[in-house]
C-alpha cells in the first residue's frame, strides 16, 4: 500500500517485518507522530508496555502532543495492562489498541484529517 506525499509523516507500507514511513523502511518497532519517527521505540510484548515507554510523547509540550495514541500490537489484537490506559488518560491521551495493520490504516486516516495522533507500532510477525 502506498500513500500520497505530505508534509507530515505518513505510513507508506507495512507487512511482515517492515514498516515504511515516507517510503523509508524500518525493521524495528517505531513510534510515529506527524513530525518524527522514534526508531526501536519498544522491544517486548504488549503485556509489558508501561507508561515510561511513551516518554517521547509525554515529554512533548508542543501543540503536537497527541490526544490519541494508536497501539499496533503486531499480528494480533492484544491489550496492554489496563493501568496503562488509565495512566495515559490522566496525561490527556487516549490509547486505542488494535493489530498493527489496523493501526497503520487508522493512523493514515487520522493524519489526513489533521487529528492529533501518534502510532506506537510493533512489527508484524513473519
Amino acid at each position: 500500500m502506498h500513500l500520497e506525499t505530505s508534509e507530515h509523516n505518513l505510513i507508506s507500507n507495512y507487512g511482515p517485518g517492515v514498516l515504511g514511513i515516507n517510503s523509508q523502511d524500518y525493521t524495528g518497532n517505531v513510534l510515529v507522530t506527524r513530525s518524527r519517527v522514534v526508531e526501536h521505540w519498544y522491544e517486548g510484548v504488549p503485556a509489558d508496555i508501561k507508561l515510561e515507554h511513551f516518554g517521547p510523547l509525554l515529554e512533548d509540550t508542543s501543540a503536537e502532543r497527541p490526544e490519541i495514541i494508536l497501539l499496533g500490537t503486531g499480528n494480533d489484537h492484544i491489550f496492554p495492562p489496563m493501568q496503562l490506559l488509565a495512566e495515559l488518560k490522566a496525561e490527556g491521551m487516549t490509547l486505542e489498541v488494535m493489530n498493527t495493520r489496523a493501526a497503520c490504516r487508522t493512523y493514515s486516516v487520522l493524519v489526513s484529517e489533521y487529528r492529533s495522533v501518534a502510532a506506537a507500532l510493533l512489527q508484524i510477525g513473519k
